[in-house]
């Protein structure tokens, strides 16, 4: 008995469903109404570069503070990059982004470059299994890092995976910020 009610029901609504579909189909469309107010423009997202950042001993973290006039939401996301080497490609300088989190397999230990990040700055900091004497200034001194902080709307519309600074600055139509570059030595 209860199975044959469900099967009613379900026709009932199937068939008010159609009925519904086909007025509103055949229905003549009404007079254009007055143009709303502007909405907001899509969601920016924006690229950010430090220079000149080095880690100090004893935390080996450093704090990068978005700009001024940058109001971070709670649905971004930052993505960082450390400049690993300039190469000689034909004659044009290149730059080599890495992403992080960047692992370095030391001959004292393991060094493990990483970020987290809120609304308002991404902390860099080194971690890992060595000695703070071990550590030379390539491994702490004069990096370049580029922070892309990318709309959480292009996350949640399915999975995105571009670790790549290129891929990242491709996909979301990003300018390269004009930076006069210095002598980048190679990182281990």
């Amino acid at each position: 008995m209860k199975k044959l009610l469900l099967l009613n029901l379900a026709l009932a609504m199937v068939s008010m469903i159609s009925c519904t579909t086909e007025f509103y189909e055949s229905a003549i469309p009404g007079p254009q109404g007055p143009e709303g107010p502007q909405g907001p423009s899509g969601e920016a997202a924006y690229v950010f570069e430090y220079t000149d950042i080095t880690f100090f001993a004893p935390d080996y973290e450093v704090i990068l503070e978005y700009p001024l006039d940058f109001q971070g939401l709670p649905s971004d996301v930052a993505l960082v990059y450390f400049l690993w080497d300039v190469q000689d490609i034909n004659g044009e300088l290149v730059d080599v982004w890495r992403p992080l989190p960047q692992q370095v397999f030391a001959p004292f230990g393991t060094i493990q470059y990483n970020y987290d990040f809120t609304t308002n700055d991404v902390r860099l900091f080194m971690e890992g299994n060595f000695s703070s004497a071990d550590l030379a200034p390539v491994d702490t001194d004069n990096w370049v890092v580029r922070v892309v902080v990318v709309p959480g709307d292009f996350w949640s519309s399915g999975r995105m995976d571009y670790p790549g600074y290129r891929e990242v600055i491709d996909r979301f139509g990003y300018e390269e910020p004009a930076v006069d570059r210095k002598t980048i030595k190679k990182r281990r």
